[in-house]
């Protein structure tokens, strides 16, 4: 008699792409062998591609299309916002819901982040941007987790970082309120300051 596994979806942060999730990976791997991270348009192997919450929305259900049944969707960050647009439409394929980081802070100071970081990435360049912002943002202690982080947003375009911060920082515009009909979690951490209360 065979196990059925279900499958698990990980959907990256702003700035990453699917090997920020490499060390993750490596751990579930024993306890989740369907497991699959994507890149979202725009970052890693789709680089050249626009960034669009619909288009990413899309990527996550390609990776759904190919799941031998309904998933354990996990998103942090940007990939929360997608994880949850993902259950809203399709949510006869998602099994449960962990939504990581989510939802960003809200007020004046992320009213300007959108223009700080254009100001910052126009001034600094991608590398420069990418290493203060994975310096002053990546706690764990990990130096190779932060490189991965580090090492994704350096590759992104600035559109492309530009674009889904907006999409993040204006996730109730994508996403409507009301119960899902499934599990969900949300995680936060203590230290995160760019997160809501």
């Amino acid at each position: 008699m065979t196990s059925r596994v279900t499958p698990l979806l990980l959907l990256h942060t702003w700035g990453g792409d699917a090997a920020t999730w490499g060390p993750a990976m490596r751990r579930l791997d024993a306890y989740a062998p369907h497991l699959k991270a994507v890149d979202l348009p725009g970052h890693g192997a789709r680089a050249a591609e626009p960034f669009t919450v619909e288009g990413a929305v899309e990527a996550g259900s390609a990776a759904l299309d190919r799941a031998a049944g309904p998933a354990h969707v996990v998103g942090s960050g940007l990939g929360a916002l997608i994880a949850l647009a993902l259950a809203q439409r399709h949510a006869d394929r998602v099994r449960s819901l962990t939504l990581v980081g989510f939802p960003p802070a809200d007020g004046p100071e992320a009213a300007r982040r959108p223009a700080e970081t254009e100001a910052l990435l126009a001034r600094d360049g991608t590398e420069r941007f990418a290493k203060a912002y994975v310096d002053s943002t990546v706690l764990s202690g990990d130096p190779a987790h932060g490189d991965l982080l580090y090492r994704s947003m350096a590759a992104t375009r600035p559109k492309v970082l530009l674009d889904s911060l907006r999409a993040t920082l204006g996730w109730a515009g994508h996403v409507h309120p009301g119960p899902l009909g499934l599990p969900c979690q949300v995680v936060r951490g203590a230290r995160d300051h760019r997160v809501g209360a």
